[in-house]
């Protein structure tokens, strides 16, 4: 058997030796019914990615350490969550788990797509993108030091920037989530920041700066605080653009967080994750 041949009946998503061809995929028996059992249990709404940055190696020894990298994995490679979804068996056996936070939930999904199916594990994908920023958000060096309660009143007026800026950014391609939502305005808000191309240290300044705005503090002794972790970030997002001898970056990236905080009234985004994001903001 040559080589070329063998590398065929390895598995795409990791590597270790395959059983075959699964949901439209060659690949392992675990990663088969790793695959399925997500699908059917809806059960990536609750993957978050261990490294907090979606880029785990996903390979036959590190396979069971990060679900949701592996999951991500799996649609990179072109496993079918529709033949999951057609399969003899429970197949609706909590296939819309997550919509169960409200019926205006469900209503919304439901206009997504004339195929309530696609419909629900598109939302289930942008959900579990969505509770990954927040997340993200929650683990910023300077947002975790305030109050909880402080944090919460926060995220509930700025999450959908936290969204828009982590996912336009995700290490993996993730347009074919938002090109199936057909939300027109949401894909345009995503391309558009895009385009801000931030590097991972311009990305947690500019996370800062969504998050510690002075006029959302509840207190005044908080609104000294959030000001300084504020003006702080301006400062060290000025040096480092300027070490990186790009005079005009710090300005672009000031405007495009502007613009990003301007559009977030426009993405439909809120509307449909407004009945949601409150229980995802208390549970993280």
């Amino acid at each position: 058997m040559d080589l070329s041949h063998q590398k065929l009946l390895l598995c795409q998503v990791c590597g270790d030796q395959s059983s075959g061809k699964h949901y439209g995929v060659i690949c392992c028996d675990g990663c088969s019914c790793f695959f399925k059992r997500s699908v059917r249990k809806g059960n990536i709404t609750a993957y978050s990615c261990i490294a907090g940055k979606g880029n785990c190696i996903i390979d036959k020894a590190r396979r069971n350490w990060c679900p949701f990298c592996r999951f991500q994995q799996c649609l990179k490679v072109g496993m079918n969550v529709q033949a999951v979804q057609e399969e003899r068996g429970p197949r609706h056996q909590n296939a819309t788990n997550f919509l169960n936070y409200s019926p205006e939930a469900s209503k919304s999904v439901a206009s997504l797509s004339p195929q309530s199916n696609e419909s629900a594990f598109n939302f289930q994908m942008l959900a579990q993108i969505l509770v990954t920023c927040l997340r993200q958000a929650k683990s910023n060096e300077q947002f975790r030091t305030l109050s909880r309660c402080q944090q919460e009143a926060i995220l509930h007026l700025v999450w959908s920037e936290c969204f828009v800026l982590r996912a336009s950014h995700w290490t993996l391609d993730i347009s074919a989530v938002f090109e199936a939502c057909g939300d027109v305005a949401l894909q345009r808000i995503i391309n558009e920041a895009k385009q801000i191309n931030a590097d991972v240290m311009e990305l947690n300044f500019l996370e800062t700066l969504i998050l510690c705005r002075r006029e959302y503090a509840l207190n005044s002794e908080c609104a000294s605080l959030l000001e300084s972790y504020s003006n702080n970030a301006l400062l060290a997002l000025a040096r480092y653009t300027a070490q990186q001898s790009n005079w005009l970056r710090f300005g672009s990236l000031l405007l495009a967080l502007r613009q990003l905080s301007l559009r977030r009234y426009e993405c439909t985004l809120t509307g449909l994750f407004r009945s949601i994001v409150k229980d995802i903001i208390k549970t993280l």
